[in-house]
């Protein structure tokens, strides 16, 4: 897609008051990490921290536990935020809470390419999607799920909520 009508297609859906209203579809295999639909990620912190330049890292809850600390942050890169808990007793340890895919050069990362067609994205989750020509559904299972926003057709943002416990 061009650069310049992805650039259009970004600016006038978050100049949108529109809310998602779409329905919640169950799809037993979504997950954020891995299988059919998740991301592609490293399972060693170090790694997934280093998977480009880390704008900013912003920690929201830190939870002691017996002997070692669990910290819930996100990770701010430039098109993508991770949200992620790290362990003090497990360094190279990591869930991923959630994740925001929102430029095109991270499409390595997942199986739903922003700038490409919805159609494409519909034709991989399958029959669930028939339907949701804009993929205004969540689909979900029941842990993790995913959400799109498309505009004119075209996949602009890939939203995953993740199960962390």
């Amino acid at each position: 897609m061009n650069r310049r009508i992805f650039i259009v297609a970004l600016g006038a859906a978050l100049a949108s008051p529109g809310a998602k209203c779409g329905e919640s579809v169950y799809l037993e295999s979504i997950q954020c990490v891995g299988g059919r639909y998740g991301l592609v990620l490293p399972k060693d912190v170090r790694q997934l921290k280093s998977l480009s330049k880390l704008l900013r890292e912003s920690v929201s809850q830190v939870e002691h536990w017996d002997g070692y600390t669990a910290t819930r942050k996100t990770l701010f890169f430039d098109g993508l935020e991770l949200g992620i808990a790290e362990f003090s007793n497990d360094p190279a340890r990591v869930i991923v809470t959630h994740a925001e895919v929102s430029k095109p050069s991270w499409n390595r990362l997942s199986p739903f390419k922003l700038g490409r067609p919805a159609a494409e994205a519909q034709a991989l989750i399958g029959e669930s999607a028939k339907g949701d020509d804009e993929l205004k559904n969540s689909y979900g299972s029941d842990s993790d799920s995913v959400d799109f926003q498309a505009v004119s057709g075209v996949v602009i943002r890939v939203s995953y909520s993740c199960y962390s416990g």
